[in-house]
């Protein structure tokens, strides 16, 4: 085997599962699926939408709802602190 396979794992892709213990996935990156391959890139004709961090599906609905109370939702897990660094931090 050679050095660049050792070092890139030979070829094989691996999943790679992250732990978040007890933190509860925000859904955050939602990607959209469409039946018919006319349809793709028609975010209004997507059929179902799949959380790119935990691969759990959802309804168009339900995408619309988590895109809707994301910031909500990260504030409430204490995701998001008060201006990290952004302008007038001292």
């Amino acid at each position: 085997m050679g050095l660049l396979s050792k070092l890139f794992g030979g070829g094989k892709k691996q999943d790679v599962a992250i732990e978040v213990g007890s933190l509860e996935c925000p859904h955050s990156v939602l990607v959209a699926r469409w039946e018919s391959v006319q349809d793709m890139g028609i975010e209004d004709k997507a059929t179902r939408f799949m959380c790119e961090t935990c691969k759990e599906m959802f309804s168009p609905a339900d995408a619309f709802h988590l895109r809707d109370t994301l910031a909500a939702r990260l504030a409430a897990a204490d995701v998001i602190t008060e201006n990290p660094g952004g302008a007038g931090a001292s």
